[in-house]
């Protein structure tokens, strides 16, 4: 839940804090947690049973929660939503493990089911997060994840009892073949390259933030990739043959797919609220119109969602629903390089399509992911392609933001000259109005009214080239994304009435081969 709300109020929240660049960690720490820890502990819950990791994400994330509720400056928040990813990728293995408890036909169903409370809060949340941080409070909002994670550890710990050893290892064989050389050197080579990401928006690209940190963790990632592909570990988190099954059309493919399709969560995550507060909510309009347009993203999504749940079993092709529902978030996606300050409504229109479009393919890809494993490898798949997913997204935020910024930062001067130069200011106090153009009081003193509605309008201008520099790069990245979808393999004939696992306090558990 804290992904949404933050992302509609976090650059308000870092101004809070009195630290307007710590905003760009908010999310991407998230990102980093959840990315790290997907890999982690993926693979393990194959070897030592589902049910304990479950137990424990909503442990972490209450009090992820509660840290961030607390926070008082950037850092308690920034840290808060790194624990929060964290544990955020514990819990979001009920992507597998509830699905795993239904027919495979069902597959894609159960995957949105596991996500069924997401959808309240991507509507609801966006808007009552703008309303506390106008006036209300933002913290009542994790005081009540705090409590709604708490309620889903009791309905866990009371009943859901999966096989406790899925592969029928003793605890003490489980333990013994645990991936641990693996997990720390996944964690030494992925956190300076998501930290890295994240400082090249930051910082100039010969700081030694990114000159270090970088080189370092790829070259820690090629170690890890050589100790996976040749070591002893019984049970590594990415053993080779997964990726290389059918020449990569089982799992490879579908992983590059998901990652991509989780980018576009990103770019309209940016896109969107830019444009409400730069250009659609301007000249001190209520937050209500900006909490209304701030539910087209989670509306459509869930729009999305229940297409699939609804429909993808009639229409079955599951190959080409994934496909042509990718294409539709890409091609409107990349349409918002068409924006102005002016055409709210096409705007609108865009962004709903895209992000039906991705609620779409987000879970059907999620389910090609599984399928193209074996169920005892279920825990490996969704380690894996968690970890890819949220790992592109950290990559994406670091690359849309920072071709927005570069843009901004480029097109500002030229556009505020223009613009001056067009209401009649003398060139000689053109570097006043530069000087001024972030002060707008300091402007209407020094300047007329002509001019200051001047600069607002260059100040949107060059937003909205920004804007249209992360759609342009979204595409490319589409792209990819679709060429991945073509070609996976396609999943129809194993959508079959198959259950591979049934709880332990079912009355047919005895129909599982380990207990």
């Amino acid at each position: 839940m804290s992904v949404p709300i933050i992302a509609a109020i976090g650059g308000q929240l870092a101004a809070e804090f009195g630290d307007p660049v710590s905003s760009n960690w908010y999310v991407a720490s998230w990102t980093t947690g959840i990315s790290v820890s997907f890999m982690m502990w993926g693979a393990n819950t194959d070897v030592l049973g589902r049910r304990w990791f479950l137990i424990a994400g909503q442990v972490i994330c209450v009090a992820a929660h509660l840290i961030i509720a607390r926070s008082t400056n950037a850092e308690m928040m920034i840290a808060g939503m790194a624990v929060n990813g964290f544990g955020a990728a514990l819990c979001q293995m009920a992507a597998f493990a509830l699905p795993e408890l239904l027919p495979n036909k069902w597959r894609h169903i159960g995957i949105v089911l596991a996500d069924l409370m997401v959808y309240i809060i991507i509507i609801v949340f966006p808007v009552t997060a703008r309303y506390g941080v106008s006036g209300g409070d933002w913290r009542a909002h994790f005081y009540t994840g705090a409590i709604l994670q708490a309620a889903s550890f009791l309905g866990l710990y009371f009943f859901y009892f999966p096989p406790a050893h899925p592969l029928g290892l003793p605890f003490s064989e489980a333990l013994r073949q645990i991936d641990f050389i693996g997990i720390i050197l996944f964690i030494c080579a992925a956190v300076p390259i998501l930290i890295g990401l994240v400082w090249t928006g930051i910082y100039e690209s010969d700081s030694l933030h990114v000159v270090i940190s970088l080189p370092v963790g790829f070259a820690l990632l090629v170690v890890f990739g050589l100790w996976e592909t040749f070591g002893w570990a019984k049970r590594p988190l990415t053993p080779p043959a997964i990726f290389s099954k059918r020449r990569g059309r089982d799992f490879a493919a579908p992983c590059v797919a998901v990652a991509v399709i989780n980018m576009f969560y990103y770019s309209s995550s940016l896109i969107w609220p830019t444009l409400i507060d730069s250009c659609y909510t301007t000249a001190g309009q209520p937050w209500k119109k900006a909490a209304g347009l701030a539910v087209t993203q989670g509306v459509a999504i869930t729009l999305g969602a229940m297409g699939l749940s609804f429909l993808g079993g009639t229409l079955k092709h599951y190959h080409w629903q994934l496909t042509l529902s990718t294409g539709v978030m890409v091609l409107f996606g990349a349409l918002h390089a068409l924006a102005t300050p002016d055409n709210l409504g096409l705007m609108l229109a865009f962004m709903f399509l895209c992000m039906v479009g991705y609620g779409w393919a987000i879970y059907l890809c999620i389910a090609f992911t599984q399928m193209g494993v074996v169920q005892e490898q279920l825990g490996i798949s969704g380690g894996l392609s968690g970890s890819i997913r949220f790992a592109g997204g950290t990559l994406a935020q670091a690359v849309y933001q920072s071709v927005n910024q570069n843009e901004i930062a480029k097109k500002t001067p030229l556009l505020l000259t223009r613009a001056a130069e067009r209401v009649g200011v003398p060139a000689a106090r053109i570097p006043l109005v530069l000087e001024l153009a972030t002060q707008k009081d300091k402007l209407l003193v020094a300047f007329s009214p002509a001019v200051v509605t001047a600069v607002e309008q260059a100040q949107q201008e060059a937003v909205v080239a920004g804007i249209k520099m992360i759609a342009y790069t979204s595409l490319a990245f589409g792209v990819v994304g679709i060429a991945a979808c073509m070609y996976c393999s396609d999943v129809d004939a194993k959508m079959n009435d198959k259950i591979e696992i049934f709880l332990e306090n079912d009355i047919y558990a005895e129909r599982n081969v380990h207990h």
